[in-house]
């Protein structure tokens, strides 16, 4: 069954604590098979490439470590992208147009916008 984002749509499933599960649906309602992916439930935390071949997605807390990661849709395996130091709030990202950049925000003491150049093997 195709998974591109275009075929399926991606919502956070139940709530756990703090966790909440990727969940998928086909565009007839039946459920979309994803990998076992935990997000944060605060926030925007997963948007599509461009081209709707993978989902990228904010995987951490607030206190640790987030990094954001790739989902190919057509092998089901995700990739970590990047390797975050600092712990701070991110609520939401968006990926630009030609699917090389992440800018996402940051809010701790010494907050920025930050804009990040993706290397995409």
């Amino acid at each position: 069954m195709d998974l591109r984002a275009n075929c399926i749509g991606v919502y956070c499933g139940p709530q756990l604590f703090t966790l909440a599960p990727l969940l998928a649906l086909h565009p007839d309602g039946t459920p979309a098979k994803l990998p076992e992916i935990k997000v944060q439930r605060e926030g925007e935390r997963m948007r599509f490439s461009p081209a709707g071949i993978g989902l990228f997605y904010l995987l951490g807390n607030t206190l640790a470590e987030q990094d954001f990661w790739l989902l190919d849709l057509t092998t089901m395996r995700s990739r970590r992208l990047t390797r975050l130091s600092s712990p701070a709030i991110m609520r939401t990202f968006d990926i630009t147009l030609d699917g090389n950049r992440i800018l996402f925000d940051r809010s701790r003491e010494d907050s920025e916008i930050q804009l990040i150049d993706l290397v995409m093997n």
